[in-house]
């Protein structure tokens, strides 16, 4: 299916958040996350210091070197805490002044029992988990979560509304990796398996910025993907 109406559509990683720093942090520690500092809910974690530092460089670094005639007009995010500062971020560092549309199907993936786990944590509490996982990465639910299936179902209803209702328009959108790597599958009609190759060879990496413009028939086209150029100045110190 081919996705035509906006001019363009722009979709920008939040940046770093307290879970990929977790993450990270698990990585170089021997696997244990330490969710002490983490909510108890998904959608309430928030930027890091250097997330906050590379929003900001989203809207000086990139939204503002953009010509006018190539500014958005239109803006949405997630509603999770993270997206919604990103966004809010990027904004007042560009100087401009827009209404920032929540939209619960931006969302990130909902892994159940298994978001705030890294992978040694999901083999001690369900060993079976990550060959289930692995064997339909796709249509694979885990319990209380949702399948990426499912996350591609509620982005295909939010494109085309999007298409319906911005004729002509420079959307921005403000999300998640999973949402980025799935928009990009939907918007370039890949196959299942040249999703997760793409992903790898060319992940959506904090607060990268992924972009499609309409051709000379109406559908949206590549045009740029997990630019990351505007980060260049952005320190990891505090």
């Amino acid at each position: 299916m081919r996705y035509r109406g906006p001019a363009e559509l722009t979709v920008v990683r939040h940046g770093q958040s307290a879970f990929n720093a977790a993450l990270a942090a698990a990585a170089r520690g021997g696997g244990r996350l330490d969710a002490a500092d983490l909510p108890a809910r998904n959608a309430d974690v928030d930027l890091t210091p250097l997330g906050v530092r590379q929003a900001r460089a989203v809207g000086s670094g990139w939204l503002a070197s953009l010509p006018g005639d190539r500014r958005p007009g239109v803006v949405f995010s997630s509603t999770y805490l993270r997206a919604r500062r990103t966004a809010a971020l990027a904004l007042e560092a560009a100087g401009l002044v827009l209404p920032v549309h929540l939209d619960e199907r931006l969302r990130d993936y909902d892994g159940g029992p298994f978001t705030f786990m890294t992978p040694a944590m999901v083999e001690e509490y369900d060993p079976e988990e990550a060959p289930r996982r692995l064997a339909d990465r796709m249509h694979h639910r885990p319990e209380r979560g949702e399948s990426l299936a499912d996350v591609l179902l509620r982005l295909r209803s939010f494109l085309r509304d999007l298409c319906a209702e911005y004729p002509g328009e420079r959307v921005l959108l403000f999300a998640h990796e999973p949402v980025v790597v799935l928009l990009r599958g939907i918007l370039e009609d890949l196959e299942e398996d040249e999703v997760w190759r793409t992903s790898r060879r060319e992940p959506a990496a904090a607060a990268s910025v992924s972009r499609w413009t309409a051709d000379a028939g109406g559908d949206l086209r590549p045009d740029g993907y997990g630019a990351v150029g505007h980060l260049s100045g952005v320190s990891a110190g505090e």
